[in-house]
């Protein structure tokens, strides 16, 4: 009985002291660029080095200009028949340099291994927020590529290899 009674008087005690509020600033504080203390200043040496202060930061309320010539999302899968069939349409060459410039594809002498016209693609960018690139990587070669709703994502019919596949079975 008397532990409960010690309780319930913390739990009184606990309720009749609230916490403080903390004062709100009229005005936001500056931002931390312009807080350097004068002892942080670069110091010249004979060598010239860059440093954050040097370039200003981005404006993240700009976006990124869009790369002339054939683009693509970042982060999709796409099909080739897709990605020829675009606004500005990527050719065979730049499929083909994509298929064999993907780490272990299958690509004899700059050669594809399948048929470029139904590879499948994945579109990857250099930066996270970047919304579109001009860089592809092969997924794989596919049989027939499927480009169907409701995403519209490309894939393959059926499961495929992307190329040199070195699997070790136990």
């Amino acid at each position: 009985m008397k532990p409960t009674l010690t309780i319930l008087a913390l739990i009184g005690l606990a309720a009749a002291n609230p916490r403080p509020q903390l004062p709100t600033p009229d005005m936001p504080p500056p931002p931390l660029s312009s807080q350097v203390p004068p002892h942080d200043e670069p110091t010249t040496t004979s060598t010239s080095t860059s440093t954050s202060r040097d370039n200003p930061p981005s404006d993240p309320t700009r976006a990124p200009p869009v790369p002339d010539g054939a683009i693509c999302e970042c982060g999709y899968t796409y099909c080739a028949s897709v990605l020829m069939g675009m606004k500005k349409p990527w050719s065979q060459k730049e499929l083909s340099e994509a298929y064999c410039s993907t780490p272990n594809a299958s690509c004899d002498k700059n050669v594809p291994a399948t048929n470029i016209s139904s590879a499948l693609y994945i579109c990857l960018c250099d930066d996270p927020d970047q919304k579109v690139g001009t860089n592809l990587d092969l997924v794989c070669g596919c049989d027939k590529c499927l480009n169907i709703g409701p995403d519209f994502r490309g894939r393959c019919e059926t499961p495929c290899h992307a190329g040199n596949c070195q699997m070790r079975l136990w």
